[in-house]
């Protein structure tokens, strides 16, 4: 027996991270032998820009679960390779929107049929065995469990008990 199975759900998150870094490796694989330019940490924003044009930082922060500081960041980054840029709410001059630039466009164009491979890819991936097919499902319960109450709320009431 692994010892990553004998370990059993004190290394879960663990195998997560570790799935996680070989999944978003392999997914850089692809870009770099394709010729694109695109590193999977933009993944995020450029789905999310692509299905919803133009949003705020807080709007993104909101959306993605991750903080200001975090889009502000990627936006900034984003803005100097020319991918997405600033643009002025008609409605509220103190909000800017971003949005994609023609580069970003181009960018978006060239990575949509990637996405269409690496969710078909995927697909097939995840229905190859009986349990792989309920792990998206599992791991939404398991976030919206923790959302409830978080894995440091449950370990510290066991240990109390």
């Amino acid at each position: 027996m692994s010892f990553y199975k004998k370990a059993g759900e004190l290394i879960f998150g663990t195998r997560l991270k570790r799935l996680s870094d070989r999944f978003l490796d392999e997914v850089s694989s692809i870009y770099k032998k394709l010729g694109i330019s695109f590193e999977v940490s933009w993944f995020p924003l450029f789905y999310l820009l692509h299905h919803k044009e133009g949003l705020s930082v807080t709007e993104i922060a909101k959306e993605l679960h991750i903080t200001h500081s975090a889009v502000s960041q990627l936006v900034t980054n984003l803005e100097k390779k020319d991918l997405v840029r600033f643009i002025d709410d008609e409605n509220d001059k103190r909000k800017r929107i971003i949005g994609f630039t023609k580069s970003g466009q181009k960018m978006m164009y060239e990575i949509k049929p990637v996405w269409e491979s690496m969710k078909k890819s995927m697909r097939l991936l995840l229905h190859k065995k009986e349990n792989s097919a309920r792990l998206l499902k599992a791991l939404d319960e398991i976030e919206d469990t923790l959302e409830k109450e978080s894995l440091c709320e449950r370990v510290l009431k066991n240990i109390k008990t």
